[in-house]
């Protein structure tokens, strides 16, 4: 399998190093014993981009950086429900097989509600077919019409409704039972293994939030970090997004020990690359509808940039030039709609969405509210 790693971790560097780019500072020791490497979490690319990256720098394709991966993808049909071309080949073809050759092992995260699907794969699995009707209750039926057995949503023409979210609370007795039981004892074992790893010296790649950010505040460190961090030296990846300068997706991160004592997600904020797009975002979110011109936007980003913390850390094309980073975040907004521009004057619109973030609304005040946590954890009082 180091042969499938090692081309993986190139060909995920040189498919990502087209649609986006990324730019790095800092990395792994070659020699170094059980570790855990923590990043904040806003895009699904994350973990193939980070570890393909670290893997290579630190020749862990020998030995593989884990990544803690939801145990989704270890069920059929992954692949076919993220590539709709695909759903006639890969509908019912389980590829866990090849996420672990490259380094990615399951947990089970998802424990109070998951697909529909997933639930039908456990139960059928053990039981066999059952009635609908026996299994969810109303509130749950009500939203697959036509099924009238679980097998019936492994069949194409329910793909996408069995991959709507369904609660175990709307399960009927005894499954709802032996799935929160099923859970429970899954989770466990999951992350038994993954402490096993550690011990065992491997390094391990998680994004403890869970779920990446919608509106670019960090989430709560959830998860297995607190079982892992105490057998393990901590790695922290501060993670940016240049989301307002493009064509191609800048992303930006950082690769940094972590201090014993210190709070961990208050150092990955200090890490996290100040960006043209959060300066200028920043402003314009306090700024609201009042027409500037692209003078008036210039002068806030630099303002903005010799103000920073000296413990932060800007993006050195932003340092090189302001200006420039600043026009070409601007002509970005134009391009995305959320700007509008008469004469020599820009407006804000109402169209804030950025096709990379479809859970955010806002994509102005997601990089305000990111920039602002970035600043509060450098003023805070180190550990």
């Amino acid at each position: 399998m180091q042969v499938v790693r090692w081309l993986a971790y190139l060909s995920v560097s040189g498919y990502y190093g087209t649609v986006c780019r990324v730019r790095r500072w800092g990395s792994l020791p070659i020699a170094r014993p059980g570790s855990i490497v923590v990043a904040n979490h806003q895009h699904e690319m994350e973990s193939p981009v980070i570890v393909a990256h670290l893997g290579i720098s630190s020749f862990m394709w020998r030995r593989p950086m884990y990544t803690v991966s939801s145990r989704r993808m270890w069920e059929p049909g992954f692949f076919a429900e993220r590539i709709p071309w695909l759903r006639p080949l890969m509908r019912t073809v389980n590829l866990g097989w090849l996420f672990a050759g490259i380094g990615m092992q399951p947990i089970e995260n998802e424990l109070h509600s998951r697909p529909f699907v997933s639930i039908v794969y456990t139960l059928h699995g053990k039981h066999g077919d059952l009635p609908a009707a026996q299994v969810f209750k109303e509130r749950a039926l009500a939203r697959i019409p036509g099924v009238a057995t679980i097998a019936d949503l492994l069949a194409p023409q329910h793909f996408d409704i069995a991959r709507t979210t369904v609660s175990l609370s709307e399960l009927q007795d005894p499954y709802r039972a032996e799935m929160l039981a099923e859970t429970r004892a899954q989770l466990d074992a999951d992350i038994a293994h993954f402490e096993d790893l550690v011990r065992s010296g491997a390094t391990v790649f998680l994004t403890p939030e869970g779920f990446y950010s919608g509106d670019g505040k960090m989430q709560r460190f959830r998860g297995i970090l607190d079982r892992l961090a105490p057998l393990a030296r901590v790695y922290a990846v501060g993670i940016s997004y240049d989301a307002f300068v493009g064509p191609r997706l800048p992303m930006l991160y950082r690769v940094r020990e972590a201090r014993r004592g210190a709070d961990l997600p208050t150092e990955i904020k200090r890490l996290r690359p100040v960006t043209t797009s959060a300066l200028l975002g920043s402003w314009l979110h306090r700024r609201g509808d009042e027409p500037f011109t692209e003078e008036d936007a210039v002068n806030a980003v630099f303002e903005q940039l010799a103000a920073l913390p000296a413990e932060l850390f800007a993006d050195p094309e932003l340092r090189h030039d302001h200006a420039d980073r600043t026009r070409a975040a601007l002509r970005g907004l134009l391009r995305l709609g959320a700007l509008t521009a008469s004469g020599n004057r820009y407006a804000l619109t109402q169209t804030r969405r950025h096709p990379q973030f479809p859970r955010t609304e806002d994509i102005i005040a997601y990089q305000a509210n990111f920039h602002q946590e970035t600043m509060e954890a450098a003023c805070a009082p180190s550990s």
